[in-house]
């Protein structure tokens, strides 16, 4: 096949006229802390979600760090997946807490709950799935879990905006849920944000006191909190993005099903979860498991496709994981053995069936010659 040379990215964020216009009145007419477009980005974020809470924060890693320390985990331990990007973790280092990992499920690549149990102790007080690359967690095991054993539930959906579970939106499903608005996610807010959702009202409230400098006057404040606010303009970006998520989901599943078609009949290639009537994914990633991966993506490279390994090294691997609580290879197998087979295709609303073909042809090409 025949095409430009433009190089096709492995994601591309839609900035339109409509959201540079919005960002301009913003600038011009609120404040540009805590202006009207704040609230009206939360108020819409809620009800999108299902939640009856959203407070917006700095980024992704804030929105994590914010909801644990809200739930008080210092010196407990927390649940989550080692096949994440670090700031899964990191948060619950920062909140004072201990990182716990559970394994990954071959099949979906998240926190496989048969292990979940295994990993539980006296000092567990909270299990943090991750949505990973878009596919929702197996919520209802993971419920029953830490309702049978009086844990929390934090979602990780910094990649899973608007993703369905049995019929509810990720982040509406725990007793809080997480989301980032980094320029690679399914939405952005034309910079770093985030979002925490909850039917908590008081966790709701320490959430917003604590991305506010711990203030509940002017200058009075009660706890130590952070500097961790979304921008104004920031906001104003996000109300208008969100209009547009659901229409842009449904670009990444056709781009996803047009992806699997191409590649199906290809034995060096295994496809992505791709859903069930009740698990509806949002494809942040089109995520293949392949042969010689880092040969794969050198060719595709040289071929003008940009790819992306997620995650290279597994966070238990990690040096300062590895330095501060021990871990070594072979604990988490099946997320070690995905590390290395990994490779994430090009993946975003505004990118042509005609690209997706390409990638697909030099796929097959370099199979074909190797």
């Amino acid at each position: 096949m025949v095409r430009s040379t433009n190089k096709i990215p492995l994601s591309r964020p839609v900035i339109t006229d409509e959201m540079i216009e919005a960002a301009v009145n913003a600038l011009r007419n609120e404040r540009l802390v805590l202006g009207e477009s704040v609230y009206r980005f939360e108020e819409a974020f809620a009800r999108y979600i299902g939640t009856n809470y959203a407070i917006s924060v700095s980024s992704g890693t804030a929105a994590l760090t914010l909801a644990l320390l809200a739930l008080n985990i210092k010196n407990q331990e927390v649940i989550t997946t080692p096949l994440s990007f670090i700031a899964t973790a990191n948060s619950i280092v920062h909140a004072g807490g201990i990182p716990r990992f559970a394994d990954v499920s071959d099949q979906d690549f998240n926190i496989d709950p048969v292990e979940i149990p295994k990993r539980i102790s006296e000092r567990t007080s909270t299990i943090l799935p991750v949505h990973l690359f878009g596919y929702p967690c197996q919520m209802d095991d993971i419920h029953e879990i830490a309702r049978v054993r009086e844990l929390k539930i934090v979602e990780d959906a910094a990649q899973a905006h608007g993703a369905i579970f049995k019929g509810k939106k990720v982040g509406s499903i725990g007793d809080i849920g997480c989301f980032s608005f980094y320029s690679s996610k399914n939405m952005t807010v034309g910079g770093d944000g985030g979002m925490v959702t909850t039917n908590d009202d008081s966790l709701a409230k320490a959430i917003a006191k604590l991305r506010d400098c711990g203030r509940i006057s002017r200058y009075l404040h009660d706890v130590f909190g952070f500097t961790a606010r979304l921008n104004t303009i920031n906001a104003a970006i996000g109300l208008v993005q969100l209009k547009y998520l659901d229409e842009w989901n449904e670009k990444r599943r056709t781009i996803a099903k047009y992806y699997a078609k191409q590649l199906k009949d290809l034995p060096q290639v295994r496809l992505p979860p791709m859903g069930t009537t009740n698990i509806h994914p949002v494809f942040h990633l089109f995520v293949i498991r392949c042969e010689k991966r880092d040969e794969l993506a050198k060719h595709l490279e040289s071929k003008g496709v940009e790819c992306g390994i997620h995650y290279p090294v597994p966070i238990h691997l990690q040096p300062i994981y590895v330095e501060t609580y021990g871990y070594s290879p072979g604990m988490f197998s099946v997320s070690e053995a995905l590390s290395k087979n990994l490779l994430s295709l090009p993946m975003f609303p505004t990118l042509s069936l005609s690209d997706v073909k390409y990638v697909c042809e030099e796929i097959f090409n370099f199979y074909g010659g190797s």
